[in-house]
């Protein structure tokens, strides 16, 4: 029996096979040429290309975001906070990746662990190993893994996304349970009309990355397709050893980043149906479980996961109806011993469904729906990966989570003003009942400017790992109980044909936080925290200079009330700038952007300011009927190590970790769009 498993195993297999080749690239290239419809023209490709140069700072406002509610509005309305990663934006200043991209974001991390990569985090609410406190959706559709509870940004390439939504605070009203400190929508481009784009790119560390997309519209049906894959490899260096204890036995830690990733879309539009499929396989060094050698370190984790979606949607009278239901599956495996002697392999899968209805008027939008989910372990094993031997359980009296709960938003506008108030209340069978609100208003000065004031709780369940994990590195706690959070939240919203500004201040109030605890009997234990607090500001700022001159400039300030006591905002510099710059030439564009990083305090000692900053150069011209872009890339320029906090194990050799900036690199791509 062909099962969804198996036969997303025999795809990547496939796959994995057919990108192994070093000729990979000129047979797509030679592809790709020799399919050229010869009666197409790239003119209207060339007036995109001009059309993404002299959009107004005001349209870009005015660009609509569906994170915040389940109807679009513009950034100005909305009753949310809302950062956009336009398409403008990834193309001015040609983010390699996702993560790259979320960098720019004022009050937005992306952090790394010894066991895990890309854990984006906002406003400072540190994670654990894993990004589980972060909703990351697809197409507005939830995916994460039941075990550890986390998101991969590494299932979409940066080349498929036609925008990127960040909301930042306690958004557990609109997604539930895990969208605790903030939601990221990741939005793929959209088949407006018939397009194939191809990219490769080379560069310094074994740099190799490449794929291919088409956006294809037939009558009432439009597909979406996508395939893509990239391997880096860099080169060694030494582990920073803060105190001169040894590794596990090993005075050195040499260790090298290595990722591989591969992924795959497909998305379906026809009438009122839609449906979306994507699978990933994402392949990275780590430092190990101590970290050290012995412990796995320098070896490679295997991430695998599929995700299957169904969408309904359709109008009745004012009233519009969305029905959906997603599968969504993963498999992890990595090495915890240097021969391969321990291997841990999970997997796990969630079954989602969820109805919501959207009555909208002009002065009244009613909004209300009903979600289940059922969240499934297929086990956390330890296996001898050379004989295959079964070795022992690392999950104990795990059963399956049942979740189902109900939500309503009421939002009501009058001339300027316009007042949300809404509850979702969630019944889980491990934890009981919540109920979580959420307040907001905005006041509209005019249609590019506003002020909004929210007030908005969330809260998320432990994990099956959290709760139900035992090993000699850290045990769970069936006692757990789910972390809250309250925050208050003022912003005010400025746009104009060469200025845009988004200026906030909040407030936040956490309770029973989930961290590991160190034991003066046994292994760590994950355990709640006591309540801490702690307020901030973020600046957005987007600047037209001229017609081909552009910039943008963020800040972003976090202060804990009293770090003396907590574990979590001591770890998290004071200060954070991103910045970029581009100026555009004729067929030339120069971008430049970087980020700048205050003190923070590591467990051992403090970690001095960082500052990187990056390059691009590129170059747009037409062969016949093929539109090409060239951009040669500089990354890290400063030769900056980028170094996280150790904030996790805190164990006493190690005070931070250099992250996936490391060193200076040279990047090459070019591409075609027919």
């Amino acid at each position: 029996m062909l099962t969804l498993k198996t036969l997303h195993t025999q795809v990547n297999q496939r796959v994995c096979t057919l990108f192994s080749t070093k000729t990979f690239f000129r047979y797509c290239l030679l592809i790709a040429v020799t399919l050229l419809p010869q009666t197409s023209s790239i003119a209207d490709e060339y007036d995109e290309i001009e059309y993404l140069f002299k959009l107004t700072l005001a349209e870009l406002g005015q660009v609509k975001v569906s994170v915040s509610s389940s109807h679009e509005e513009n950034l100005f309305n909305t009753p949310s906070s809302v950062t956009v990663i336009d398409k403008k934006t990834i193309e001015t200043y040609h983010y390699s990746n996702i993560r790259e991209a979320l960098e720019s974001v004022p009050g937005l991390d992306v952090y790394q662990t010894v066991i895990d990569r890309n854990i984006p985090t906002a406003r400072g609410i540190l994670q654990s190993f894993y990004s589980n406190k972060i909703l990351i959706l697809i197409d507005n559709i939830p995916t994460w893994q039941p075990i550890y509870g986390e998101g991969s940004i590494e299932r979409i390439n940066i080349n498929d996304v036609e925008k990127i939504e960040i909301l930042k605070g306690p958004a557990s009203v609109l997604y539930g349970s895990n969208a605790y400190s903030g939601v990221i929508n990741i939005v793929l481009k959209k088949a407006q009309e018939n397009t194939t784009q191809f990219y490769g790119q080379i560069g310094t560390d074994n740099l190799l990355s490449t794929g291919i997309s088409t956006q294809q519209k037939f009558d009432q049906l439009s597909v979406f397709a996508s395939i893509n894959i990239e391997s880096e490899e860099g080169d060694t260096y030494q582990v920073p050893n803060a105190t001169g204890f040894e590794f596990n036995g090993e005075p050195n830690f040499d260790y090298a980043n290595y990722n591989k990733t591969i992924n795959t879309n497909l998305k379906l539009n026809y009438q009122k149906h839609s449906v979306y499929f994507n699978s990933f396989t994402y392949k990275h060094s780590f430092l190990g479980i101590h970290p050290s050698y012995l412990g796995g370190g320098g070896k490679t984790v295997e991430n695998k996961g599929a995700l299957l979606n169904y969408k309904y949607q359709t109008l009745f009278g004012k009233t519009e109806m969305l029905a959906s239901f997603s599968y969504d599956y993963f498999e992890r495996e990595f090495p915890v011993s240097y021969d391969y002697s321990n291997v841990i392999r999970l997997a796990g899968n969630r079954l989602q469904s969820e109805i919501k209805f959207n009555y909208l008027t002009e002065s009244l939008n009613i909004e209300y729906g009903f979600a289940g989910e059922q969240r499934h372990s297929q086990g956390h094993d330890v296996y001898n990966a050379i004989t295959d031997e079964f070795i022992r359980h690392n999950l104990f009296n795990d059963e399956d989570v049942i979740e189902w709960s109900s939500y309503a938003r009421f939002r009501v506008n009058f001339d300027k003003l316009s007042i949300m108030f809404g509850s979702r209340y969630t019944n889980n069978s491990n934890f009981g009942h919540n109920i979580s609100s959420r307040f907001s208003s905005v006041y509209s000065l005019s249609e590019q400017q506003s002020f909004k004031f929210i007030v908005g709780q969330s809260f998320r369940v432990p994990t099956l790992f959290e709760m139900y994990f035992d090993h000699p590195t850290v045990i769970g706690n069936a006692e757990l109980k789910p972390e809250t959070s309250t925050s208050y939240e003022f912003a005010y919203l400025y746009g104009s044909d060469k200025f845009f500004m988004q200026i906030l201040g909040y407030y936040g109030v956490y309770e029973d936080i989930i961290q590991r605890q160190a034991s003066e009997t046994g292994p760590p234990q994950y355990q709640n925290t006591s309540k801490f607090k702690g307020y901030g500001s973020e600046i957005e700022i987007k600047y037209q200079f001229t017609e081909t001159l552009s910039g943008y400039f963020n800040y972003n300030y976090i202060q804990g009330v009293d770090e003396e006591i907590d574990n979590n905002y001591r770890f998290v510099p004071d200060h954070t700038i991103s910045f970029g710059l581009n100026k555009h030439i004729n067929n030339f564009s120069l971008s430049t952007y970087g980020k700048y990083i205050s003190s923070v305090e590591g467990h051992l000692k403090d970690i001095s300011p960082q500052f990187i900053i990056n390059a691009n150069i590129s170059y747009y011209h037409a062969i016949n009927n093929l539109a090409l872009k060239h951009v040669l890339s500089i990354k890290n320029i400063s030769d900056s190590d980028m170094l996280t906090p150790e904030y996790i194990r805190q164990t006493s050799n190690i005070n931070e970790l250099i992250t996936e900036d490391f060193g200076t690199r040279f990047n090459y791509s070019v591409h075609l769009s027919f």
